[in-house]
């Protein structure tokens, strides 16, 4: 029997409760650390998303895009900058729709960008890029 099919046996004759006490306390320790770790990344996640939306739903720009890039120095965002030497965070779903030469408008307190290309404008419910948009009051203030 080769050492492979010697390591196959071994993990399939398996039993848990064959495990000395301390490495099964060890164990169930680890299950838990990973699955409250694993809840608090997902929760953490949420806050993210709903901080973000509401930063992107309280920006203002407007303007052409001279420049499309990874800005180094901000951990690889993805930045637009614009013909008023403006930047604007290239939040994914205007990252893969818009290219260097387009103008980007966004007015405060709205959700709606608008992308105008050489022959169509795109508009984008910036909703769909955030999952936990439905939990804000867009219209305080």
């Amino acid at each position: 029997m080769s050492s492979f099919e010697k390591i196959l046996t071994n993990i399939l004759d398996f039993k848990f409760e064959k495990l000395n006490p301390i490495y099964q306390g060890f164990f169930v320790m680890c299950f838990f650390a990973i699955f409250v770790s694993t809840c608090s990344y997902f929760s953490n996640d949420a806050k993210m998303s709903k901080d973000a939306y509401r930063h992107m739903f309280n920006e203002n720009f407007s303007g052409l895009i001279v420049k499309k890039y990874k800005d180094k120095r901000n951990h690889m965002s993805p930045t637009f900058k614009l013909k008023d030497s403006s930047l604007v965070f290239g939040y994914s779903i205007i990252w893969e729709k818009a290219e260097t030469g387009d103008s980007l408008f966004k007015k405060a307190n709205s959700r709606f960008v608008k992308i105008l290309k050489k022959d169509t404008t795109i508009v984008l419910d910036m909703n769909v890029a955030f999952k936990h948009h439905d939990t804000l009051q867009e219209n305080e203030k």
